[in-house]
């Protein structure tokens, strides 16, 4: 009788596992919207709402990849995308507010990949684990946004995302939410590590650090080699830096 009934327990589990297991999968496959937040102080115009503001972000982060943000130019961009100069301005400022709306776009749109992939995991460990590697490995392209090239946008926050906020205006521009991307990440990756180790003081700090080490890692590993034990792989930048993280939360 008890054998019986300790199939019968093991069965349920069985199918309550498989059903777990498929309903994620479900919530999974229809997370077909971005819902990628921006702060309006990023934009004079909303670039996402008409084909030219998105054929303006497209050939920025093209122009971004190629020639530096140092190089990049709104008539540059407008002579690509086969527009005015004017036309771009009624959208940015500057060029310094559309590299800062490109980098939160990124943000934003890592933060959503983040949710999705957490989906699928269990451990707070497991998705600290893969969070990590979704900051440093390349991505896919993501078909539901076809005007975004995801790989050259995050070449492009390798090499430039500190001149965001390397500025005299950082406090003025903090307030405005020019930095509100960047924050969410760190605060998913804080309550994950609370998760693993409730009394970890740092964990702010911690990930603040690990994002940073993210991104200047990848950029001394290619430009400056002797600031980095990598020879090139991310894939040991991605065992470093979860090396650092775990250790810190179970030291």
């Amino acid at each position: 009788m008890s054998a019986i009934l300790f199939c019968k327990i093991d069965s349920i589990t069985i199918i309550f596992a498989v059903l777990n297991n498929y309903l994620k999968l479900a919530l999974y496959s229809n997370m077909n919207a971005l819902n990628i937040t921006i702060s309006a102080k990023l934009y004079s115009k909303n670039p996402d709402e008409t084909e030219l503001g998105r054929r303006i972000l497209s050939k920025s982060i093209a122009l971004m990849d190629e020639l530096g943000y140092e190089q990049l130019t709104f008539k540059k961009v407008a002579r690509e995308i086969i527009s005015t100069e004017s036309g771009v301005y009624r959208y940015f400022q500057n060029k310094h507010q559309l590299l800062t709306y490109l980098i939160n776009w990124y943000w934003g749109w890592l933060e959503v990949k983040m949710a999705q992939e957490f989906m699928l995991l269990n451990s707070p460990e497991e998705k600290l684990k893969r969070a990590i590697q979704l900051l440093v490995l390349p991505m896919d392209q993501d078909e539901r946004i076809p005007h975004i090239d995801e790989r050259a946008l995050q070449r492009m926050v390798v090499a430039e995302y500190p001149k965001i906020y390397l500025t005299k205006d950082v406090d003025q521009e903090n307030k405005e939410g020019y930095f509100l991307g960047y924050k969410q990440i760190c605060e998913t990756l804080s309550q994950l590590a609370l998760q693993i180790n409730p009394g970890y003081p740092y964990p702010h700090s911690l990930f603040a650090t690990i994002i940073e080490a993210a991104q200047s890692q990848q950029f001394f590993a290619e430009h400056l080699p002797r600031l980095s034990d990598s020879s090139g792989s991310k894939e040991e930048i991605v065992h470093f830096l979860t090396d650092m993280t775990l250790k810190s939360l179970y030291d």
